[in-house]
Order: structure tokens, then C-alpha cells, then sequence
């Protein structure tokens, strides 16, 4: 199987088996979660089959099936070290995360749902990242908050997790429509979807760069990456989505969905990097998010919500590190970046995991009545150990190595940038080193360290099953193979990553031992002052909590409650303004925005308001039909009485069909028919329900008032339809021609009037077809109805 085939059957096998899942079920009952373990594998492997191809010889996998060749877009393949590295993450851990979840989920849950969920989310990651134009990438894109949104709130009895999925789905997919209309502005700028044309070509780079619409397409483009990861204000998702299964917050919020901003900024990377504005809103954002995040983890009591804050604030280490860029030196935290982006995946999903194992043993979550359970759970206190150690950067294990080469970044940052930025950009990364440090040391404290709770915990906690067992200990074994031998990952992945981004070769040397560098002397610190914090811990989580009550305005989430929680409140007040309840005020309305746009432009750009063409020759048998028609809309406006008015304007509609039939127009009498005859129903029905005549004193002034209304609307009607084959302003050419042309060679039809209605304008007749449908529905349920009372 060729690499073009193998990465494409990866990113549909999970879909086609997400429908097997129920079929799988009846015979596997709760081991279904093995098929999708297996599912997972089978992915993994599949994009294995390519890593030689693009691992190995540095080349870059591309294809393309025809899909929407009018607008330039096909499904299209993009396989490059960066795409590699995010599909082995999505699927590798897809593997050990439906592998736990067979011990973790209880065998009472919807299991087919479960899997069928995280089957969809693992193939759109995988489909995203593989992605060539931006139109498929944004499809994946959202099909990823989708079907995480259907993660979250996968307890649907619990109102916790309705709002955290709530949440995210607002969140997130507002922020791909922003990023769609960034890659819609992009597309303006370089006249192509096509990611892979966009990199490969160094003069439409640099146009991007020199476009006046560089800044927003960048700024809308970053909304959907800052959303999507959890950055900046729109970080108040992820800690709320912590409702989901722990199984889920593993291989969502840690390892796969998050880094999709973060890949997304690693994509673009060459696009827009080597700018002032790439610096100053990519890492400052990620600069403060890592700052605010790590800071509002002390706050946490929940394990997972402290993991949910670390999670932001590694994600803005990352995010600040491909930051890092100058004019002449574009790429300066990029390999610091893709590596914290690997290890964090491994660390992260770890702790994920044992938070699940920890909660599943001891029925909580709630750190201040867990501790001491390191003598119960040891080899479980060993893997959570390993885990958060390497995320507070403790050496030999890996997040030590990229911790470095942050630090390392950051020095070089400061430096090209020279002035007070030489001090202040490494003391930012001391000061989320610390903040880290000091988190994790809360996790191996507060849970395993300490004295039992006897009060809070049940009598008896051992080790979870080796189901659940063996996937963290192979994610913490992962943790040091990297940080004592570096050069595994750096060589097999990171740098065909690197070289991915940066569109250049690259060549790292990564080693656990450096000498005694800045950078080590910046970890030494970071420890120091960690400790000193960790003391402090509890008072500083107190102060956050009363000053959080004192000033509940200065959270972000303050505002997004209040306008999700009022926004009922508010439409209810505009629409008493806009919907007052009389009718009369609404044709009022309607009719003069109809003088408005009909009346004023014709007196004001009309040559010849009155054709001087017309042709006055008219059938005995037309004459007649006309007369008939002013005689029934006459009588539809005088008669008093309901029931001989509705008759009346009946009449008309199907005296209109008959000059339809008579201008050879069968399809539009057919639809006026039933128009009719719908409308006629419904107007029967309603008129049951009120006295048969309508008395209402309506003044003098009132009356030309609506009279005056009536005159305006009718002319402004009357010289429209006189000038529709001519048109008002000259100008003029009609469309008739260019469909006599076309029907036959674009719609394939001689019948120019039914190619019009079904290809030329198909969505509008679609559109007709649901209102009739509707219609029908609604003249069924009243006629139901009336048959109930009877």
C-alpha cells in the first residue's frame, strides 16, 4: 500500500468502524472496547506504513481526489513530519486510551455511544492534521468540536457536563468560523485553499506578508487556533470540560483536541512568522495565559482541574515558543516547541490517567480529602511520580529536556530583542516554570504523600486492574526512554518535524548534559523558588478564593455567564420592541421597507418609468381572466365577513393559476395550486376560532393613511412588472439568453424553465419544497387537532 493510500484508509477506518460499533457490541458486549482499541492500532499502523517516506527520506506524502473541482478545492493529503508527529499522538494514544476505558467505564454505560464518539473525534483529529487546503482542514476542524462536544456532555443526566459541553461547542466552534474567515481572507491574498501550493512557493509567502490584509487574516486565523487551545480568554472551555470521563479529558484535552491550535500555529508558521505582529500576539498571548493559568491552578481542589489549568498553561508554552521569531531568525523556539509538544502528550495523558485510576479506587476527586495513598498504590504513586516530575521539568526525564530548551529560547529571544525584553522574557519563563513546579509537587503531595484520610476515603484502596494499569505506566516508561536518550525521539520525529515547519533541513542536538549553561542555572532557580511558593501554597489558593468572591468581575467566566444566562432575558426585550403582537404594525412596516427600496431608487435612476414599448394586445380569453381577478381581489378587500373574503382570495389564487396555464406555465399553476389550496385551509381552520366579523372603528386619518400605503405599494408593484423585460435603468440586458445558451450543455435539460428551477437556482427551490413540507405539517396538525376535540 502506497503512503498517499494508507494515510487516507487512516483517517476513514475510524469512521467506517464507528458504525460497526453497535454490530460489535451485540457480539463483544462490554469488550467493545477492545475492537476500538483495535480500530485505533490499526490506524496507527497505517500511518506508520508512510513514516519511512517522510520520516526516513524527508519526503513530503501529497495526493488529491477530485471533490469540488469548481471551486478549486479537492480532498487532498499533506504528510509531513509535523502531520506525522500529531497522527501517531491522536492514534497512539487512542490506543491506550480505549484500552483503559475497557477497565474504567462501567459496564452499565452507553458503551456504543462511547466508542462510536471516540472513534469520530480520533479520526477528524487525524484527518485535520492531514489536511492540504483549508477548506478540508476546517471541515475536520469542527468536526473535532463536534464530536467533543458530544464527549463532554457524554453524562447527559448530569447538568455539569450540558454546560461544560455547552461551553466548548460555543467556544470553540465560534473560533473556527473566525479561522474560516481567515483562510477565506487568505484565500483572497494568495488565490488559492491550498496549503501545500501557499508553502511551497517563497514569493506568495512574502505577498502575504506585505498584504494590507496580513494583520487580520492573521488575527482571525489565531482566534480559531487561541480557542481551539485554550488560550488567552477563551481558556474558560477546558476546565469546565473536565466533566467528561477522565478516559475522555485524557485523550481530548491533553494529548489530541488542544494541540490542534497548537499544530495550527506550527502550520501557518512559515506563512506569517518572521513578523513583529507574529511575536506580539502569539507569544504574548501565550506568555500571559502561561502566566494566569498556571497562577489559577493553586485555587483548584479537584485533581483533574489542576490538571486542567497545567494543561493551559503547558499548551501557552508551547504557543509562546513558536512565538519566538525575528525578522532574520524566524524559527527560534521551534524545536523547544514540537519537543514540549511530544513530551507534554506523554506526561500529561499519564496524569490524565491516573487521576482517572485515583478516582475510580478512592470514589473522589477532591485533593483535600485524599493523601497518603502512596503505601496502598505504590507502583500507581510511582507512575504519577515519573509523570509529574517530568512535567515540572526534573531531570533525567523528558520535560526536563524541553524545559531547557525553553529556557534556552527564551535567552535568545531576549537577547536579539535587546533593552529591558533581554530580562523580562527569560523571568517570564522562570516564573511558568515555578508556577509548574509548584502544581505538580501539589499533585504527588496531596494524593499519595501525607497522612490517610480516614474520615473522607473508603477502608480499603488498591491498585486498579492491569487494564488500567499498564497504559500509564507505558506513557510514564515513554517519559524517561525520552529524557535518557533524547536522540530516540529527537532524530525519528522532532526534527523531520521541525524541518516540516521551518521548510528548511534541520539538525538538533539534544543531551541530557550540557554543563552548567544559563539555562541550567534558570532550572536551579526555578526549583528554589518552587519550593519556596509550595509553602505557600494553601495561602496563596485561599487569597485567589476571596478575592475571586470579592471580585467576581474580574473573570472571564463572570462575562460569558452573563450573557449565555441573560441572553433569553435580552431577546425577550428586543423582540417586545420588534414583535409588539398587532399584525398592522408588521405589514406596515414591511409594505413602506418596500416603497423604500422599490419606489425611491425607481423615481430617483428611472429614465423612463413608463415603457413606451408596451404592447397592448390582449386575448379575449386574458381579458376576461384579468377582469375576474380585479373583480375577486376587490371583493376579497370590501366584503365584511370572513368566511365570503377567504372564498374571494381564493378565488384569485386560482384564477392566477389559470394564467399560468394559459401562459404555458404548468409547473408555477401547479404550485399556485397547492399554495392555494394550503393557504385556503389554514385560513378555514383559523377563522373558527374568532367571530365571523371583524368590527373595528378606524378613524379618518387611519383610513388614508392605509390608503395612501396601499397607492404606494401598488405603483411601486405595478411599475416593476412594467418595466421587468426592460428594465428601469438603462443599461439594461435580460438574463433569458444566457439560459436558452446553457440549459442543454451545463443542466443537460430542454426544458429551459424546469433547468432553471432545478440547477440554476436548485437551493431556492429546495428552499420552496421545505416551506410547502412545513406547510403541509402544520395544516395536518391543525386538522389533527380539531378531530382530537371533536
Amino acid at each position: 500500500m502506497d503512503s498517499f493510500n494508507a494515510i487516507t484508509a487512516a483517517i476513514f477506518l475510524p469512521f467506517i468502524f464507528a458504525g460497526l460499533i453497535p454490530i460489535m457490541e451485540k457480539l463483544l458486549k462490554q469488550r467493545v472496547g477492545w475492537f476500538a482499541a483495535a480500530t485505533a492500532l490499526a490506524s496507527f499502523i497505517l500511518i506508520g506504513l508512510a513514516a519511512p517516506e517522510v520520516l526516513g527520506e524527508g519526503h513530503i506524502v501529497q495526493g488529491s481526489i477530485s471533490w469540488i473541482p469548481s471551486a478549486g478545492v479537492n480532498f487532498a493529503i499533506y504528510a509531513d513530519g509535523l502531520a506525522m508527529l500529531i497522527g501517531f499522538i491522536a492514534s497512539g494514544i487512542g490506543v491506550l486510551i480505549m484500552s483503559y476505558s475497557n477497565g474504567y467505564m462501567s459496564q452499565k454505560e452507553d458503551l456504543k455511544r462511547y466508542y462510536q464518539y471516540l472513534l469520530l473525534f480520533m479520526g477528524s483529529m487525524i484527518g485535520m492534521v492531514f489536511s492540504a487546503n483549508t477548506i478540508q482542514l476546517f471541515i475536520f476542524w469542527e468536526l473535532t468540536s463536534i464530536t467533543s462536544f458530544m464527549l463532554i456532555g457524554y453524562w447527559r443526566h448530569k447538568p455539569e457536563s450540558i454546560y461544560g459541553a455547552t461551553k466548548s461547542l460555543l467556544i470553540t466552534a465560534a473560533g473556527g468560523l473566525a479561522m474560516l474567515a481567515g483562510f477565506l481572507l487568505l484565500r483572497t491574498i494568495t488565490g488559492s485553499f491550498d496549503l501545500a501550493a501557499i508553502l511551497s512557493d517563497p514569493q506568495v509567502i512574502n505577498a502575504v506578508k506585505e498584504h494590507e490584509l496580513f494583520l487580520i487574516t492573521l488575527i482571525l486565523i489565531l482566534i480559531g487556533a487561541a480557542a481551539k487551545s485554550a488560550q488567552g480568554p477563551f481558556y474558560i472551555w477546558l476546565p469546565n470540560a473536565m466533566e467528561a470521563p477522565t478516559p475522555v479529558s485524557a485523550f481530548l484535552h491533553s494529548a489530541t483536541m488542544v494541540k490542534a491550535g497548537i499544530y495550527l500555529v506550527a502550520r501557518i508558521h512559515p506563512i506569517f512568522s518572521g513578523t513583529d505582529a507574529w511575536f506580539i500576539l502569539v507569544s504574548g498571548i501565550g506568555i500571559l495565559t502561561m502566566l494566569i493559568a498556571g497562577f489559577l491552578a493553586f485555587r483548584q481542589t479537584d485533581i483533574k482541574g489542576i490538571l486542567a489549568y497545567s494543561t493551559i498553561s503547558q499548551l501557552a508554552y508551547m504557543m509562546t515558543m513558536y512565538g519566538y521569531t525575528t525578522h532574520h531568525e524566524p524559527g527560534i523556539g521551534v524545536a523547544a516547541a514540537t519537543f514540549h509538544l511530544l513530551n507534554h502528550a506523554t506526561f500529561k495523558a499519564c496524569l490524565f490517567l491516573v487521576a482517572g485510576i485515583v478516582a475510580h479506587e478512592a470514589a473522589t476527586r477532591d485533593i483535600r480529602k485524599l493523601g497518603g495513598l502512596r503505601r496502598e498504590m505504590p507502583i500507581t504513586f510511582i507512575v504519577a511520580s515519573i509523570a509529574a516530575l517530568s512535567m515540572a521539568g526534573v531531570p533525567p526525564l523528558n520535560g526536563f529536556l524541553s524545559k531547557e530548551m525553553f529556557y534556552e529560547s527564551s535567552l535568545e529571544m531576549g537577547a536579539l530583542l535587546g533593552g529591558g525584553f533581554t530580562f523580562l522574557i527569560p523571568a517570564c519563563a522562570v516564573l511558568g516554570g515555578v508556577f509548574t513546579f509548584a502544581y505538580s509537587i501539589k499533585l504527588i503531595d496531596g494524593i499519595f504523600l501525607g497522612e490517610r484520610s480516614k474520615e473522607h476515603l473508603p477502608k480499603h484502596i488498591h491498585e486498579p486492574p492491569l487494564t488500567m494499569l499498564i497504559p500509564p505506566a507505558f506513557l510514564a516508561l515513554l517519559v524517561i526512554v525520552f529524557g535518557l536518550v533524547p536522540s530516540l525521539p529527537i532524530h525519528t520525529i522532532i526534527e523531520p518535524t521541525v524541518s516540516g515547519i521551518l521548510l528548511e533541513t534541520a539538525h538538533l542536538h539534544v543531551k541530557l548534559w550540557h554543563g552548567f549553561t544559563t539555562s541550567l542555572m534558570m532550572t536551579i532557580v526555578t526549583f528554589i523558588l518552587g519550593i519556596l511558593i509550595y509553602f505557600r501554597y494553601d495561602r496563596i489558593a485561599a487569597w485567589q478564593n476571596n478575592f475571586n468572591t470579592r471580585s467576581p468581575w474580574i473573570s472571564v467566566n463572570y462575562y460569558y455567564d452573563n450573557a449565555v444566562d441573560s441572553a433569553k432575558e435580552r431577546a425577550f426585550k428586543f423582540s417586545t420592541i420588534t414583535q409588539p403582537g398587532n399584525i398592522k404594525y408588521y405589514m406596515t412596516a414591511m409594505l413602506l421597507l418596500m416603497i423604500t427600496v422599490v419606489a425611491i431608487p425607481v423615481i430617483t435612476l428611472a429614465t423612463n418609468i413608463v415603457p413606451s414599448t408596451l404592447n397592448f394586445d390582449i386575448a379575449p380569453y386574458e381579458a376576461i381572466l384579468l377582469l375576474l381577478l380585479i373583480v375577486a381581489a376587490l371583493a376579497s378587500a370590501v366584503l365584511p365577513k370572513y368566511l365570503p373574503s377567504i372564498i374571494a382570495l381564493s378565488a384569485l389564487g386560482y384564477g392566477v393559476s389559470l394564467l399560468f396555464i394559459y401562459l404555458k406555465a404548468p409547473d408555477l399553476a401547479l404550485t399556485q395550486v397547492l399554495v392555494e389550496t394550503l393557504s385556503t385551509i389554514i385560513f378555514l381552520l383559523a377563522i373558527t376560532k374568532i367571530p365571523q366579523k371583524y368590527r373595528e372603528n378606524i378613524t379618518t386619518s387611519v383610513l388614508f393613511r392605509d390608503l395612501a400605503i396601499s397607492l404606494a405599494v401598488a405603483a411601486s408593484v405595478f411599475v416593476v412588472l412594467l418595466n421587468a423585460t426592460q428594465g428601469i435603468v438603462a443599461p439594461f440586458e435580460s438574463l433569458s439568453h444566457y439560459f436558452i445558451e446553457n440549459s442543454l450543455p451545463l443542466a443537460g435539460g430542454h426544458n429551459i424553465v424546469n433547468v432553471i428551477i432545478v440547477d440554476f437556482r436548485g437551493y431556492d427551490t429546495l428552499g420552496e419544497i421545505s416551506v410547502l413540507c412545513l406547510a403541509a405539517l402544520g395544516v395536518y396538525n391543525l386538522i389533527h387537532s380539531r378531530g382530537e376535540e371533536q
